[in-house]
């Protein structure tokens, strides 16, 4: 088997050919995509005919966002976009840094999807296990209320 790694912008994956995947995904990396509409049109542009795209975010609904150096919780302010700094900081880093992320409502990527001709065939707010509680128990936070969602859409 031969796979082939490319190395490029989200938004500008001309080096690709149209049609030419079955599934893209996106592990927890769409928030952070500041034109991510563009992102999810370059993905239906590559997608095949009845190709799928699944993608994971942190769940807007209950998400923790820096805006203007106070950490607020989506229940206080869901609606309207946000950017907000993320500061990675643990002990397994050589060093830490700071990326930028942008809070959007499920209706914002459920329409970036529809403007692009892809349509959500699935829905998942994943849970731990117990195997998952047993091995780290700070995962109980998790337990009532989804830290993540999992999208999957096809063309």
């Amino acid at each position: 088997m031969n796979i082939r790694y490319y190395v490029m912008d989200a938004c500008y994956m001309d080096e690709l050919p149209e049609n030419c995947f079955d599934l893209v995904t996106c592990f927890m990396a769409l928030q952070d995509i500041r034109d991510y509409e563009k992102a999810v049109g370059q993905v239906a542009r590559v997608l095949n005919n009845a190709g799928r795209f699944v993608f994971s975010i942190p769940h807007p609904c209950f998400e923790t966002m820096i805006v203007k150096g106070r950490g607020i919780g989506a229940t206080e302010r869901y609606f309207g976009a946000a950017r907000y700094p993320i500061q990675w900081n643990m002990k397994r880093l050589a060093k830490p840094f700071t990326t930028t992320a942008f809070h959007r409502t499920l209706t914002d990527y459920s329409n970036a999807l529809h403007k692009n001709k892809l349509f959500i065939s699935r829905f998942i707010e994943p849970k731990p296990t117990l195997r998952g509680l047993r091995r780290y128990p700070p995962l109980r936070k998790v337990l009532f209320r989804p830290q993540s969602i999992v999208i999957e859409s096809e063309k």
